[in-house]
């Protein structure tokens, strides 16, 4: 659960928060080329609306937490990178600002994720690793689901089909690392092992293993990946509770 109340905001909270501005950046431009995909669907320019809404509140949240003053000037960036984003994401949709916002998705995550690993550079405690781990999984998720909607609407298709696969490589490598970790309580690997599920049955769907239309695969995929989402949400939050009770030993 993130806290509303800045001031108790934990460097767990903390990290998890920041972990998914990564996320965001990749489900609001999702959410927008889908919105080009399939123009009718009122659910994608909720999610786009809702997402820019927490991109903003994490913002102020991350801005206002005192631990993190010595790496004030990578929220910044993170900031810069997000007003020509945000403004992009606002607009009505069409191919060609999808590609610009495709593109410039990529500089947000790239600034975003650096300010994570600041944070958990911060935090000194071997269970915030953990936290950044689940918490770019989380980020995986979506840009799966990204690529996977930019390549059906030929935004950026080189780059969506090989970024598809190495998300797709990389969810799998990082979900065996986190099975393999030490620090897991039973509810966390029974959590990842449903994690692991999900991505089995969503390769169906990209390996063209299921006999559907178009519409259906899109329901079916952008519903799997939403699953995967909040179950590393969940899984996220498990690590940053172990990170703040601080019952592992500092390394």
């Amino acid at each position: 659960m993130i806290s509303l109340d800045v001031a108790a905001l934990t460097m767990g909270e903390a990290i998890n928060i920041a972990g998914r501005q990564r996320m965001l950046s990749q489900r609001i431009t999702q959410a927008y080329i889908l919105c080009g995909i399939q123009s009718d669907a009122q659910r994608h320019q909720k999610v786009l609306t809702r997402s820019v809404q927490e991109f903003e509140r994490n913002n102020q949240k991350l801005g206002a937490f005192p631990a993190a003053e010595k790496i004030k000037t990578q929220l910044e960036k993170v900031r810069s990178e997000w007003q020509a984003f945000k403004k992009i994401s606002q607009q009505p949709v069409s191919r060609e600002r999808a590609t610009e916002l495709f593109q410039l998705s990529n500089r947000l995550l790239s600034e975003a994720h650096l300010y994570v690993v600041k944070l958990q550079q911060l935090a000194n405690h071997n269970s915030a690793e953990l936290i950044n781990i689940a918490g770019r999984q989380r980020m995986l998720s979506q840009r799966i689901g990204k690529n996977y909607a930019a390549k059906l609407w030929g935004i950026s298709p080189e780059d969506a089909e090989s970024g598809l696969q190495q998300d797709l490589v990389e969810y799998s490598s990082r979900l065996t690392q986190l099975l393999e970790s030490p620090f897991n309580t039973p509810d966390i690997n029974r959590n990842l092992l449903k994690a692991k599920d999900h991505l089995s049955y969503a390769s169906r769907g990209f390996e063209g293993e299921m006999k559907i239309s178009e519409q259906r695969q899109i329901q079916v995929i952008t519903g799997t990946t939403d699953l995967m989402l909040r179950n590393m949400n969940v899984i996220t939050a498990q690590y940053a509770e172990l990170l703040d009770s601080r019952e592992t030993p500092i390394q």
